[in-house]
C-alpha cells in the first residue's frame, strides 16, 4: 500500500497542475470568443397590439430542463433514466467532494489535525496530497466523515448511499447504451407527430471511456465503504485524480459551463425562440 500512496502523491499533484493549466486556457478563450463575438439574443419588441409576452424565468429554466428530458423519456427511455439518475448521482457526489474540500481547507490553514487515513488516526498532521485526496474522495467512510462533519456523519454517510446507489444504477445504464450504440437513438414514439420516426443510435468510444471511468470509480466507493479491501480509497482517489486530470481535456468539461448553458437556454425559452 506504500507504494500506491507514495504514487498518489506524485499523480495528485500532475493531475492537478495539468487540469489547472486546461482550465484556464478553455476560461481565457472563452471569455475572448465572447469579446470578439458577443452572442446575439435580443428581446423581441412587446410594444405591438397583442404582442408576445416573455414567460417567467423560473418557468423557463423548467421548461429548458423538463423538455427534453420527456422527449428523450418517450424516444429512448433506456438513456433518459440512465441520464437522470447518472446526473442525480454525479452532480450530488461531487457536490460533497466540493463542501469536504471546503471543511478541509479551513482546518488546514488552521493548522488544525486532520485524520491519518493510512494509519486511522483521528489526529495527524499529515498533509500530504495522497491523504487529502484520500480524506476527500473517501468522505462517505466512517473516519473521514465524522471528521468533515461531526454530528451529521451518519445522516451524510447513509444519504450519499442513496446517491451512490443511484449513480450506480444510472451509469449502468448508461454503460448498455454506450455499449450498444443507443445514444442518440430514437427506438419508441416521441409523439403523434413523430410515429414510426426512428432513429440509429451512434457509437462514441470517448463516452464508453470515460463511463468505464465512473463506474470503475463508482465500484471503488462501493468497495471503500463496505471495508472489504484495505487500502481502497487510495485507489479510488487515483481514479478521482484521473477524472481531475482529463477534466478539462474531455466532454466533461461540460459541468464547467452548466451554469452558462441553463442562464443561456432559459433565455431562449423566456423569449419564446424555442416554442
Amino acid at each position: 500500500m506504500e507504494t500506491i500512496i507514495i504514487f498518489l502523491d506524485h499523480y495528485a499533484l500532475v493531475s492537478l497542475i495539468i487540469s489547472v493549466i486546461g482550465i484556464l486556457y478553455k476560461v481565457v478563450l472563452h471569455f475572448l470568443r465572447l469579446y470578439t463575438h458577443p452572442p446575439v439574443l435580443k428581446p423581441y419588441k412587446n410594444n405591438t397590439i397583442d404582442g408576445i409576452q416573455p414567460r417567467g424565468m423560473m418557468e423557463s429554466i423548467v421548461k429548458f430542463f423538463l423538455t427534453p428530458t420527456k422527449h428523450a423519456t418517450r424516444g429512448n427511455p433506456l438513456f433518459a433514466i440512465g441520464a437522470v439518475l447518472y446526473h442525480i448521482g454525479i452532480i450530488t457526489v461531487s457536490t460533497g467532494y466540493g463542501i469536504s474540500l471546503l471543511i478541509l481547507l479551513y482546518h488546514i490553514l488552521k493548522g488544525n489535525p486532520i485524520p491519518d487515513i493510512s494509519t486511522g488516526m483521528t489526529e495527524s498532521y499529515n498533509y500530504s496530497l495522497s491523504n487529502i485526496f484520500a480524506i476527500i474522495f473517501g468522505n462517505g467512510e466512517w473516519l473521514q466523515a465524522k471528521f468533515l462533519f461531526g454530528d451529521l456523519a451518519d445522516l451524510f454517510v447513509y444519504f450519499t448511499w442513496i446517491i451512490v446507489i443511484s449513480a450506480f444504477i444510472g451509469n449502468s445504464l448508461l454503460m448498455i447504451v454506450h455499449i450498444f450504440s443507443l445514444s442518440g437513438a430514437i427506438i419508441k414514439d416521441i409523439d403523434p407527430a413523430a410515429k414510426g420516426v426512428r432513429l440509429k443510435g451512434r457509437f462514441n468510444l470517448s463516452h464508453l471511456l470515460f463511463t468505464s471511468l465512473v463506474y470503475a470509480i463508482i465500484w471503488t466507493e462501493i468497495l471503500a465503504r463496505l471495508e472489504i479491501f484495505h487500502g481502497m480509497v487510495y485507489i479510488h482517489s487515483i481514479l478521482g485524480a484521473t477524472m481531475i486530470l482529463i477534466f478539462p481535456y474531455s466532454y466533461l468539461f461540460h459541468m464547467f459551463y452548466a451554469p452558462v448553458a441553463v442562464y443561456y437556454g432559459a433565455r431562449r425559452w423566456r423569449y419564446r425562440y424555442i416554442a
